[in-house]
């Protein structure tokens, strides 16, 4: 039997993050307190700098959610990592279509995932249940300072 020698310790700390998870009733009241609840957040972890974007983005979409949705419940993950921070917005719609660029910008709506795609360092789309259907979440990264985390 040959024994291995010990792996070395690695020479830079794990990234530190902070998750939080905010389940918001789908009302008309949900854009507004989203908006307060990130807005608080940022500041207590120091990411003032993206208070603005970052409620426009949030806005956007949880309103995507309630004009566009059945589901009874909106999800919001805030991820806060040291260089950027990553939001989820999720609903448990499960005959909901997802909006798509482009969209009409004639009709005085259609202007929210422009936004996302205007402010945003990255965004996307998740579907884990594609199959089903019946959840899916748009997920946006703002990055601080010009950083890029995957």
């Amino acid at each position: 039997m040959t024994l291995a020698p010990p792996k070395p310790a690695p020479t830079t700390p794990p990234v530190a993050r902070d998750s939080f998870r905010f389940d918001l009733l789908n009302r008309a009241t949900a854009p507004g307190i989203a908006r307060a609840v990130v807005t608080d957040l940022m500041t207590l972890t120091g990411n003032t700098e993206l208070v603005d974007d970052i409620r426009v983005l949030v806005s956007e979409l949880v309103t995507n959610v309630h004009l566009h949705t059945d589901t009874a419940v909106v999800r919001l993950d805030v991820t806060v990592h040291p260089t950027s921070v990553r939001v989820a917005v999720w609903d448990d719609a499960p005959r909901s279509r997802l909006l798509s660029l482009p969209a009409l910008l004639d009709d005085g709506s259609g202007r929210g995932l422009h936004l996302v795609e205007a402010l945003a360092s990255r965004w996307g789309v998740y579907r884990p249940n594609i199959d089903t259907r019946r959840r899916k979440g748009v997920w946006f990264a703002l990055d601080r300072g010009g950083s890029v985390v995957p």
